[in-house]
């Protein structure tokens, strides 16, 4: 029999520091007041790719795009491939479809990092999964861009085909990998990008996720025609390119699938990066970049409600955050009113400002990421910032974390908003970004990205500093060191936004490692979605190992957790026989 045995708070902690020890990993050295986070260690990491392209003159790549976690702990990823030896397992489409160049994917795995299914989702052309959130009774809901014509796959379908030379496509699966809604969403223009598809020119998480099993869009449209409600916002495109927010019901078919489809944007271009959604979908925000000077929809009590004066310069922008309610979610008659809504980023015309990844924290406050190269950057005076401005000859990219109250007004809205360095300089020019983000049930913020800038050890200051053009590991890091030209990042912040609790480099030699999904579990384990080059990116416990070409693009999925007493529970109970 199994025996419980009840030891003194001595004896625990010792077991606690030897199961630390037994697992290889040590807790992070305290450098502020207070007790030190635990340490993030590896619960697995491997690699998704292969090795066969399925068109002739194509290479053998994939990469991930997004990761979502369901409340069992399984993780979903999605991405796109070009190859036709993906570890396929209880797929729903076991090959890529003929005459595709480029296929989705869509592939789950179990809490400790095994293998349920994968599978190929796309058509005759080019398809490529953006987005990922899991269901509330299993399963999981995937949002992409596609080519494709009648051969993509449609179940209960609001719209059947391809409408233009790129739409969007939404597809549920239940939790066993069948196909139970699959839709087109476009008009006549262009939504997502035009092909030929590529991991970097998407980022954010576009697709979220109720209570109810609603599935919430955001993303970017050039179709005058895109499909709007009678309900809708904004029922014209302003401008050549808009976001556009749509709500679809998969438990519905045909036209009572879509609850609500509205643009979103000004006179120049607007694009949809992430969308968020409280559990009860009365309070959705869309974030997001836009370059539009006037009519972009803002709020009297936003943080900045007006544009740069004198408008953008080229290819000069300002992030956006609106947040809209729903006055009865689900249903098609239901009113929309718009919170919030403000520009993020400096208030200069030569801003150069993105939203990539935002969600919403605990009390329902909204966190959100991304990349400027402006020292204009708005920031907290006298609240909590890590780095609260840039060095001189600060030339790259620099990632920033902020988290906004939409209930309150103007300045007073920004709770806080940091820099979170390896902004580059004049010899390392490209800097860092981060592409997405996640919260804890305690608050604490994750972010991933990626840098291609030197190390420096991060130093926690009572007062806000400078961010340093380095990027700053902590002492604890899985890598304090760029392992090669371009690396992907994870980082850890504390819930009041004053502090890093972890930072490291991730990646591995031979060029680029790229994160740019994440998401956290109910238990508080952190998974990140990617890219790599490298045949050595650090494995644990992998489904995959390296699929074998150097030099060619694979996916990563890696999960990473803090829950070191739970790690070391085992050892508080004994056999007995």
């Amino acid at each position: 029999m199994i025996r419980r045995v009840i030891l003194s708070p001595v004896a625990c902690l010792l077991l606690v520091i030897t199961a630390i020890l037994v697992l290889g990993y040590s807790s992070a050295q305290a450098q502020a007041p207070g007790p030190a986070p635990p340490t993030p260690y590896l619960v697995f990491s491997t690699y998704l790719g292969g090795t066969t392209p399925f068109a002739s003159g194509y290479s053998p790549l994939t990469f991930a795009q997004n990761a979502a976690c369901d409340a069992q702990g399984n993780t979903y990823v999605t991405g796109a491939t070009q190859v036709s030896n993906l570890p396929v397992l209880n797929a729903y489409q076991p090959n890529p479809a003929a005459g595709s160049t480029m296929s989705a994917f869509v592939a789950k795995y179990n809490p400790a990092g095994q293998p349920l299914w994968c599978t190929y989702l796309g058509g005759d052309n080019q398809s490529m999964g953006v987005g990922v959130a899991a269901m509330p009774a299993g399963g999981v809901a995937v949002v992409g861009i596609t080519t494709s014509d009648a051969s993509f796959p449609t179940v209960n379908a609001y719209q059947g085909q391809n409408n233009g030379n790129s739409d969007y496509f939404v597809t549920v699966y239940d939790a066993n990998g069948n196909i139970t809604y699959s839709t087109y969403l476009g008009g006549s223009g262009v939504e997502g990008q035009l092909p030929p598809y590529a991991d970097d020119q998407n980022s954010g998480n576009c697709v979220a996720v109720d209570a109810q099993g609603l599935v919430y869009i955001a993303g970017m449209t050039a179709s005058s025609d895109f499909h709007v409600t009678a309900n809708a916002l904004q029922p014209n495109l302003a401008g050549t390119m808009n976001a556009c927010l749509c709500i679809l019901n998969p438990s519905q078919s045909g036209a009572a699938s879509l609850v609500y489809s509205s643009f979103l944007g000004g006179d120049h271009d607007t694009q949809g990066h992430s969308v968020a959604v409280n559990a009860f979908g009365s309070l959705i925000t869309v974030a997001g970049f836009t370059t539009s000077s006037k009519d972009f929809p803002t709020t009297a009590n936003a943080y900045r409600s007006t544009a740069p004066p004198g408008g953008f310069a080229p290819n000069c922008s300002n992030g956006f955050v609106t947040q809209i309610q729903s006055s009865q979610p689900g249903s098609q008659s239901s009113q929309y009113t718009m919170l919030y809504s403000t520009y993020l980023g400096a208030n200069s015309s030569t801003a150069r400002d993105d939203v990539y990844g935002m969600t919403l924290d605990p009390t329902g406050l909204i966190v959100a990421t991304g990349r400027t190269q402006s020292a204009g950057f708005p920031m907290t005076t006298g609240g909590p910032s890590i780095f609260n401005s840039l060095q001189a000859g600060t030339t790259g990219d620099e990632p920033y974390l902020v988290k906004i109250n939409p209930s309150l007004t103007g300045q007073a809205s920004l709770v806080y908003a940091t820099f979170l360095g390896g902004g580059g300089s004049s010899t390392e020019p490209a800097g860092s970004f981060c592409t997405s983000v996640g919260v804890d049930a305690l608050g604490t913020a994750y972010v991933g990205g990626e840098t291609s800038a030197s190390g420096v050890q991060y130093v926690a200051s009572v007062q806000p500093v400078a961010a340093p053009q380095q990027f700053p590991y902590t002492q604890n890091a899985l890598f304090t060191a760029l392992q090669d030209t371009r690396d992907s990042i994870f980082m850890q912040i504390s819930p009041g936004g004053a502090t890093l609790g972890y930072s490291t480099y991730l990646g591995g030699q031979d060029n680029t490692s790229r994160t740019y999904g994440l998401a956290v579990d109910p238990a508080g384990n952190v998974v990140l979605s990617g890219l790599t080059f490298s045949a050595n990116f650090p494995l644990k416990n992998p489904a995959q190992p390296w699929p074998g070409i150097t030099g060619v693009q694979n996916a990563f999925v890696t999960k990473f957790s803090t829950q070191v007493v739970n790690q070391g529970a085992f050892l508080l109970l004994l056999l007995d026989d």
